[in-house]
């Protein structure tokens, strides 16, 4: 049974004319004819008819694409019945250029003047010059955001460095395919500046191996980074790695509640959703924990402690790194309280680095550095009794780690 219709990865980049021209043109010389509205989710659909000779031409689109566009980005009624009257029938667009084909050798060229056509070029190049400075502004300014909230290294201590790598990849690859475009428009501007027509028959199979290597390149690290991606977020919506604190069977490198106050332990919210212990270990960290938990614990003096301690805890490669990991603890509180964040005065506990202020919700907060080990711990008290004061659970913490 033979085809009546096949599907193509096209082997050539939108914006390549001359190569999108030759191959189209090949393609009809061997019986199959590009569909009306045919590329598609990047692939290009035939249908079987007879061996033709037919011409393929792009023309630079008048105006940029809209996703919500009624006419899908087609030329003007006026402009498609005008090329009609010459032969030349609208097939589809595709990036930034109108296709038409002819079945007349006869017929005149749709571009009669190369330097006319360069000044359609020049339009299509700036309107992907502003494309690449509103994609260099818009990561630039999210940069910066992730950057004053403390984001970036966060993430990447407790992802691991290949989400973050495999996003730098994604942007870096989808930057160097916009220079490549205007690097190839530029090219040919210059070549129809001087009066040369384009090669509307030029070998497109020297490149497509390249293309479409690239293309499986960009397209799997951009799979990888989404399924990595949605793999986190579905671990922190299951709450995927936490351990109910009386299930833990280790103990924490650090004080807990139970060695803020000796008297009888009481957990008062057993949920994973609020009272866990979560651990993890990448590249980047020799291992790191989180530490969340609420209690009752009752005093010799007849006061009872109640609150909840809330810990992050972190043994970095070097020192360096428990530097930057602190002072990125240390701004991305000062950013999120804005006007609730207060500097609090502590004494010396002994520590290359100590802090102290009131978080976003108002809480005392610790930074605490000892060599490549980095606690951020915030402690709240609640009920009419707060028997421990800052100095004493500071040093009680500080004391755990040195």
């Amino acid at each position: 049974m033979a085809w009546t219709r096949t599907w193509r990865l096209p082997p050539c980049p939108p914006y390549d004319v001359e190569g999108m021209e030759s191959w189209l043109g090949d393609m009809a010389a061997r019986g199959w004819m590009l569909e009306k509205d045919g590329f598609f989710l990047g692939t290009a659909s035939f249908v079987r008819g007879e061996p033709a000779h037919v011409r393929y031409r792009l023309a630079a689109a008048q105006k940029k694409a809209g996703l919500w566009d009624a006419d899908s980005g087609a030329p003007s009624r006026e402009a498609r019945e005008l090329n009609e009257d010459f032969g030349w029938e609208y097939v589809d667009r595709r990036g930034q250029f109108y296709i038409y084909r002819n079945t007349d050798s006869e017929a005149r060229e749709l571009e009669t003047d190369p330097r006319v056509q360069a000044l359609a070029i020049r339009a299509v190049e700036k309107r992907r010059r502003g494309d690449l400075l509103f994609l260099l502004v818009y990561w630039l300014l999210c940069g910066l955001l992730w950057f004053r909230k403390g984001s970036t290294l966060l993430l990447a201590s407790y992802s691991g460095l290949l989400v973050p790598l495999l996003f730098l990849l994604v942007l870096l690859g989808a930057l160097g395919c916009l220079l490549g475009e205007l690097g190839y428009l530029r090219r040919l501007k210059r070549k129809l500046r001087a009066g040369t027509p384009p090669d509307h028959g030029r070998d497109w199979k020297k490149r497509r191996i390249r293309y479409f290597g690239l293309r499986a390149v960009f397209l799997f690290l951009f799979l990888l980074y989404c399924v990595l991606g949605l793999k986190l977020l579905n671990a922190e919506i299951m709450r995927e790695g936490r351990v109910a604190l009386s299930d833990y069977p280790g103990v924490p490198p650090f004080a807990t509640l139970r060695d803020f106050a000796e008297g009888e332990y009481r957990e008062t919210w057993a949920d994973t959703r609020f009272d866990y212990v979560s651990e993890w270990s990448n590249a980047l960290l020799l291992s790191g924990m989180q530490w969340r938990e609420h209690a009752d614990v009752s005093r010799p003096d007849g006061t009872t402690l109640r609150g909840g301690l809330y810990v992050d805890y972190f043994a970095a490669r070097s020192e360096w790194l428990a530097r930057l990991i602190a002072a990125e603890y240390r701004r991305a509180d000062r950013v999120k309280a804005r006007k609730n964040y207060e500097p609090l005065a502590l004494p010396d506990l002994g520590l290359e680095e100590q802090a102290a202020y009131r978080n976003e919700l108002h809480f005392p907060t610790l930074v605490l550095r000892r060599g490549c080990t980095v606690l951020c711990a915030t402690f709240y008290q609640t009920g009419e009794d707060a028997p421990i004061p800052l100095e004493e659970w500071a040093a009680i913490l500080a004391d755990s780690i040195r």
